[in-house]
């Protein structure tokens, strides 16, 4: 709209002129969202791997805890006290417990582990294969070991003297070569954790 003169008394004349302002166009709109979905369709997997890493630590983090908790019941309860892992296609597993009797074993794949004689549960903890995290032994190793109740040392099950006793213990934690935590319990019984070969995990090298 053109500017109207606007006479003013005892001053000059004083233009005044009306604008209107537009909104987005539809065309408009429709970049902008194309432009988000295409951002968001970018940027989704790397969240993804994100999110996994994440739990990926969450859960190694719970399992170091759990090896300490095992140790210090060993030397609360005066016995030793069993680690043992399990898998199948459901995920994979582990439980804490003490035992009287080598044969007899605690199995985290049954609805209750613990059935045997002589065997008290202490903690089972279940990794579900929806969650792409797996906890195992690394290869070549027995699928359980123990801490002794005097000095809460690794121990070797059934037993140390029958066979060279364990001067380490390794439990690998991985979703797959690149996202993978080692977490080694020493000859004392104390775990670390390190990132094995070819692991992009934020921890020291093994």
């Amino acid at each position: 709209m053109k500017g109207k003169l606007i006479p003013t008394r005892g001053f000059s004349t004083v233009h005044c002129s009306q604008t209107t302002s537009r909104g987005f166009t539809l065309v408009e709109l429709m970049v902008v969202v194309a432009l988000t979905v295409i951002v968001i369709t970018l940027a989704a997997p790397s969240f993804q791997r994100m999110i996994e890493s994440q739990r990926l630590q969450s859960i190694n983090s719970q399992l170091v805890t759990d090896l300490q908790l095992a140790r210090s019941e060993s030397a609360t309860r005066n016995a030793y006290v069993r680690v043992t892992f399990r898998s199948n296609a459901s995920g994979t597993c582990y439980s804490l417990y003490t035992y009287t009797n080598n044969a007899t074993q605690c199995d985290c794949r049954n609805a209750t582990p613990c059935t045997a004689a002589g065997l008290v549960e202490i903690k089972t903890v279940q990794v579900k294969s929806d969650t792409k995290v797996q906890v195992r032994p690394q290869g070549g190793q027995p699928i359980e070991f123990a801490f002794e109740p005097i000095t809460g040392a690794l121990y070797k099950v059934p037993t140390d003297f029958i066979s060279p006793p364990l001067t380490q213990y390794t439990i690998r934690t991985f979703i797959d070569s690149e996202r993978a935590l080692n977490t080694i319990v020493g000859l004392a019984g104390r775990p670390s954790v390190c990132a094995p070969a070819g692991s992009k995990m934020q921890v020291q090298a093994c």
